[in-house]
């Protein structure tokens, strides 16, 4: 059989061509290091391939994230540290400026070095670290804090508001903080519209939480010993806004003295709420904050697998609920709303109430869940099904109550809890005493002097008190202003510089006193910061064990084994020059053969 020129050289060409390009793709292989250039030659494990470079994408921004986050953590530990060393400073030179043995030159100087130090812990706290102000909250456009007024009467804002005008950090502009998501699940918080603080690491600070704010209770120091026994005393005293005209009698002991004074005390601003035969709410008026009878029943609320169901809570009605959260346990009252998320509103502000810093999230299902992510257990404090009964718009049906049945209703803001009597008279009389009893109104509005310091407390720390002597008093009482101090550390310095300036060395060692004291938030952020540092250690290493199992994987799917490879080209290179070979004998030779 005659096979035609033709049909050998088309099969020589074809095989010639397969053999190279096998070839070709070999030297790919070995020069480019991976199994395939295109997708559509692997697609099932390009598709695998996609997928995990992309995870070590993701992992590796979390880790420059983490690298970011870790070298501002440095920064801000290192700050904290500074300006506790300068308190320290301070400290020294108060305690050298309350010695007696200084002029009042010496002890402008000291002032001057303190003020210093002022300047310095402001500078510090204002560190710019990858254009952030990293104690500024969210605010990256201007200082943070600056010390404003003149020498001697200098005082530190925060935002531009003064650090003493407000307690709450989170009252001040920009005290919200900024987030790094390092690859723990970042979410917004629904309700708030914010970042979760517990999916994402803080990479910004509230500065006057790490360094205090507002100011301490101000009150009055009564110069007992001044006091002479039998001798009639009046005083106007001012609780916040409720002013009362205060008489007694001298004692014959101090101890007697402050009996009398409590007694007074007691008999101007006791007054608790009351209800009459007609349920009606008396001398509500006379309470602090009063605002109009603001009356309120109690009911169960509706709860299932620990999930309260927020959609069925109603207004002008509130609810108590005993939550379990990482080891304890509180009771906490809101009132309900119709919008789900005002009631949300109210449950977290009554947690963060109860709970502080360990305070448990709860979310628009009704969960609440502690800081490890675990479901808390959560349950209604007693049975108020029935305590609606008892309420009337603004009055209180005392006909209505059952003997021996527990009721609750709230009145602005106060739970009350009586028990049903055996007659609505009984019931009345149950009622008055639950709203003067200690777990109501009780005497919590009521000023006292607790020792012989002289010193009036008062159990409501935001109100200030003011005494002075009535215009016809018939004697006068010795007393001075007591508290009011600065908790923000910088204020503080720039007080006791003021002190020392009017050369009061008794005011220099309370001051002294004052400062050491007030490390505490201080040192309560270096430990958080110390605890941050931690996680992002861990989480470091977290990643770099990913994308080493990743690249491991990466490396089954798309790189070239070069050993097996290189053996496998040199196959397909014999083949290819074999294939030359051949088409050298099976081609015959033309007239371009012989030419040179």
């Amino acid at each position: 059989m005659r096979i035609a020129g033709g049909a050998i050289r088309r099969n020589f060409l074809r095989n010639y061509e397969l053999n190279s390009t096998s070839k070709f793709e070999s030297e790919q292989k070995i020069s480019t290091g991976r199994q395939f250039q295109r997708a559509s030659e692997n697609p099932i494990n390009a598709a695998k391939a996609l997928r995990v470079r992309k995870s070590m994408a993701d992992l590796e921004t979390h880790q420059k994230n983490l690298e970011s986050a870790d070298s501002i953590y440095q920064v801000a530990e290192d700050s904290l540290l500074t300006v506790s060393s300068l308190i320290q400073n301070t400290y020294e030179k108060l305690v050298q400026g309350a010695h007696g043995t200084y002029n009042q030159n010496d002890m402008d100087i000291i002032a001057s070095e303190i003020e210093q130090y002022a300047e310095e812990m402001v500078q510090v706290m204002n560190v710019d670290v990858a254009d952030r102000k990293i104690f500024g909250g969210v605010n990256n456009e201007t200082n943070a804090f600056e010390i404003k007024g003149p020498i001697g009467s200098q005082y530190v804002t925060y935002n531009g508001i003064p650090v003493d005008s407000a307690s709450d950090p989170k009252s001040y502009p920009y005290s919200e903080v900024s987030f790094l998501d390092v690859g723990i699940g970042m979410s917004v918080d629904g309700s708030t519209n914010r970042i979760d603080d517990q999916t994402a690491l803080p990479i910004t600070f509230n500065g006057v939480d790490c360094t205090g704010c507002g100011v301490t209770q101000r009150t009055v120091k009564l110069d007992l010993e001044g006091i002479l026994p039998g001798k009639a005393y009046k005083l106007e005293v001012s609780v916040g806004s409720n002013e009362q005209i205060v008489e007694f009698n001298g004692g014959d002991t101090i101890e007697n003295t402050i009996e009398n004074i409590n007694a007074a005390l007691s008999d101007a601003f006791m007054v608790t709420p009351q209800v009459n035969e007609d349920g009606e709410i008396l001398y509500i008026q006379n309470i602090d904050g009063y605002d109009g009878t603001f009356l309120c029943p109690y009911e169960n609320a509706a709860i299932a697998d620990n999930a309260v169901d927020i959609g069925a809570m109603k207004s002008d009605t509130y609810y108590s609920l005993e939550v379990t959260s990482n080891g304890m346990t509180r009771v906490i009252d809101f009132e309900g709303a119709d919008d789900v998320n005002l009631t949300l509103t109210n449950i977290r502000t009554e947690l963060e109430k109860q709970f502080g810093e360990f305070a448990p999230k709860i979310f628009s299902d009704g969960q609440f869940v502690d800081k490890n992510g675990g479901v808390c257990s959560v349950k209604n404090t007693a049975d108020y099904s029935n305590s609606s009964d008892i309420t009337a718009g603004e009055e209180i049906n005392y006909a209505a109550a059952e003997e021996g049945k527990t009721y609750s209703f709230n009145l602005n803001g106060t739970k009350v809890t009586f028990t049903g009597g055996a007659t609505p008279e009984e019931t009345l009389t149950n009622v008055n005493e639950a709203l003067s009893s200690g777990l109501a109104f009780g005497n919590s509005n009521v000023p006292y002097i607790n020792d012989d310091s002289g010193i009036i407390y008062y159990d409501k720390s935001d109100d200030v008190i003011y005494v002075t002597n009535a215009p016809d008093a018939d004697n006068n009482v010795d007393y001075s202003n007591y508290g009011g101090y600065a908790k923000n550390i910088m204020q503080l310095v720039l007080d006791a510089a003021g002190y020392l300036r009017e050369g009061d060395q008794d005011m220099v060692a309370r001051y002294a006193d004052l400062i050491y004291a007030a490390q505490a938030p201080l040192s309560v952020a270096i430990a958080e910061l110390g605890t941050n540092d931690q996680f992002i250690e861990f989480n470091e290493t977290r990643i770099e064990n990913t994308l080493l199992n990743l690249s491991d994987k990466q490396n089954d799917l798309e790189i070239t084994d070069l050993p097996t490879e290189i053996t496998n080209y040199k196959v397909l290179e014999t083949i290819y020059n074999a294939t030359l070979q051949m088409g050298a004998q099976m081609i015959p030779m033309s007239i371009f053969n012989y030419m040179k």
